[in-house]
């Protein structure tokens, strides 16, 4: 893959972004603003806060030497780099900007007060500025004490959260088993009205099935005897001889009379049938619907405060 800064093509480890080398930026070294060119450059080693210049050590002799008196010459080692003021001129006059107009707000030089702002109320900015600190440890102070107060309330909030989650859990679990418990008692119920119109229901089966059992059996009876006759009286009618036939027509006669006085042709037989009746509209199923509440209701507890 690419180099991300270079773009040179490179392989990636076995192991990953772990098996690549680190590479370890080198720490810039700061130049003398004084003496140092494209051409030659010389590190610096000091800083002077009056000329907010970074200096070698052959430059910054001559700021602690000077008639007005030493310049604020510190070792670069000591300092943070966000110490390093980047504009410390005016603007308009090049100089050392060292003044504080109220009336402005800004930071100006010795000249500035004097012209545009000669009107103006103004003072050092060493000397505003520990006023200044002391007013922003002010405004920490007031600030802190405000975040304290915020955090006191939002945990006080995270825990009325908790309570707030585990009082529900808890409620749902009461529905859930008020729920279970009146279901119950309604599977109880209907299962018990069902049981009894199903034993109801068996029992007049059972008389009916009986019934036609019964009827069955005569039916078949009849018919055995009555193909029997049948089945004997064709045998003699065909295979019997004149004796034989004059020999038995009377005991035929005589059966077949008895046969047609006892097995007279039935009736058509209705099977009895049942059918299911819902109760009366008082409790039809679907006014369960719109029945009154079987379990109970849901409603907002006393606040334990002002929210």
């Amino acid at each position: 893959m690419p180099c991300p800064e270079c773009r040179t093509q490179f392989e990636i480890p076995k192991k990953g972004v772990a098996g690549l080398t680190p590479r370890t930026l080198p720490k810039p070294v700061e130049v003398c603003e004084a003496c140092s060119s494209d051409e030659f450059i010389v590190p610096a080693t000091v800083y002077c806060d009056d000329c907010s210049q970074k200096l070698c050590e052959r430059c910054s002799v001559p700021h602690m030497k000077l008639r007005g008196g030493p310049h604020d010459v510190k070792p670069l080692d000591a300092m943070e780099s966000t110490q390093w003021r980047a504009n410390p001129y005016c603007d308009t006059h090049r100089e050392r900007v060292r003044m504080y107009c109220f009336d402005c707000r800004i930071n100006v030089c010795s000249t500035c007060c004097f012209e545009e702002h000669k009107s103006h109320k103004f003072d050092r900015i060493d000397t505003v500025s520990q006023q200044f600190v002391e007013s922003i440890d002010d405004d920490i102070k007031w600030v802190t004490s405000r975040v304290e107060s915020f955090r006191g309330v939002a945990a006080q909030v995270k825990a009325e959260k908790s309570r707030l989650l585990k009082n529900v859990e808890a409620t749902e679990q009461k529905i859930s088993n008020r729920g279970a418990k009146v279901q119950q008692i309604f599977v109880d119920m209907v299962d018990g009205q069902v049981c009894k119109l199903l034993t109801e229901l068996h029992s007049l089966k059972s008389a009916a099935v009986k019934e036609v059992t019964s009827h069955t059996d005569t039916l078949e009876l009849a018919l055995r005897e009555l193909e029997s006759f049948r089945t004997s009286s064709l045998e003699l009618r065909s295979k019997g001889s004149p004796s034989d036939i004059t020999q038995a027509a009377n005991d035929v006669h005589e059966r077949a009379k008895e046969l047609l006085e006892t097995y007279v042709i039935p009736s058509e037989y209705h099977a009895p049938s049942y059918e299911f009746t819902p109760a009366g509209p008082a409790v039809k199923v679907e006014s369960l619907r719109n029945a009154r509440n079987f379990i109970g209701h849901v409603h907002r507890g006393e606040d334990r405060g002002n929210t």
